[in-house]
């Protein structure tokens, strides 16, 4: 067996018996350093009555890095010591407490080490407070000031930018469906009638629920409840991002599931970040200018190749500016 598979199975067996988060209180200095925007206003003309139509949402456009502005959340961040960050700890590759020490690796945990790296300096790990949380989760903790940032193979959305900021995207990833190796179904469409597994709060509900509308939705708190539930046959099939999917398969020792292969989305992994009162989204246009870094040297890329290997994309998508 492999060191990687060795890793697999043991990640697998501490996943499927407890996902329990280690969250605790936000620190205070998180909310005061990080506020919230208000929100878009209409533009009412004299007669006769016309309003300003917003221009087309593109999830992926974020803040542009630009030197010389000013840096209050960093600074504070800085000043407190610790950046306080959402990760995944069940998903193999991407977030996950490793069972031989209990760190948690992955690949948006390094990128989050880069960022804590460029505030800090040297040993990131000596100021990064990690805050396991479910998909559903997310979000909230960052829209409430729970933590500075997630990275926890989010995908940016045009509603999602209603709640919080995001980062450029850093991976992008695709909607795809697990089924056993033997099952019927093989197309999407074949879904009508079968119970697919989700996890709540994720896009994948809501497309699935879009595209197959008689498909029995089974939602779960956990990544993983959902690979037990097709393990034990009380789901006929699993929609996630196909990075999850491929997780699920590294955990499993046997070839017992294949991908239909047929994205149903295109998912773009970005950070969250909570919205705020700076006129220049400091702590966002901070995050891309590291991200910037990281595509610039190549160390993207070997992250890529690090966590995916023979998975891993050619290339880390391009950066949309223009927020």
């Amino acid at each position: 067996m492999s060191a990687r598979r060795g890793i697999a199975a043991a990640v697998g067996a501490v996943v499927l018996l407890s996902l329990a988060a280690c969250s605790s209180a936000a620190d205070d200095a998180t909310a005061r350093s990080i506020g919230v925007l208000t929100g878009p206003t209409t533009t009412i003309s004299s007669s006769p009555t016309t309003t300003t139509t917003p221009p087309p949402c593109d999830p992926r456009q974020s803040f542009a890095p630009e030197a010389g502005l000013p840096t209050p959340t960093v600074d504070a961040i800085r000043a407190r010591g610790r950046l306080v960050v959402g990760v995944d700890q069940g998903t193999l590759n991407w977030g996950y407490r490793d069972p031989r020490d209990g760190t948690i690796d992955g690949l948006d945990v390094d990128i989050l080490r880069q960022v804590a790296r460029a505030i800090f300096g040297s040993d990131p790990d000596a100021h990064l407070e990690f805050r396991t949380l479910t998909t559903a989760e997310r979000t909230k903790a960052v829209k409430s000031h729970k933590v500075d940032m997630v990275a926890s193979l989010l995908t940016a959305t045009c509603d999602r930018w209603e709640d919080v900021d995001f980062s450029t995207e850093y991976y992008e990833a695709h909607q795809d469906v697990l089924v056993p190796t033997d099952s019927p179904v093989h197309t999407v469409a074949d879904l009508a009638g079968k119970t697919v597994c989700a996890t709540r709060g994720s896009t994948s509900i809501v497309k699935i629920r879009s595209q197959v509308p008689k498909a029995k939705i089974y939602p779960v708190d956990t990544r993983a409840d959902c690979l037990v539930a097709l393990q034990d046959g009380r789901v006929d099939a699993v929609t996630s991002d196909d990075t999850v999917l491929a997780s699920f398969q590294a955990q499993e020792e046997n070839d017992n599931t294949r991908l239909l292969g047929q994205p149903l989305e295109t998912e773009p992994y970005a950070i969250a970040i909570p919205k705020s009162t700076s006129t220049h989204e400091d702590l966002v246009r901070f995050v891309n200018g590291v991200l910037d870094g990281m595509r610039s040297d190549g160390t993207l890329e070997a992250l890529y190749r690090r966590w995916l290997g023979v998975d891993a994309p050619p290339a880390p998508p391009t950066p949309v500016y223009g927020r």
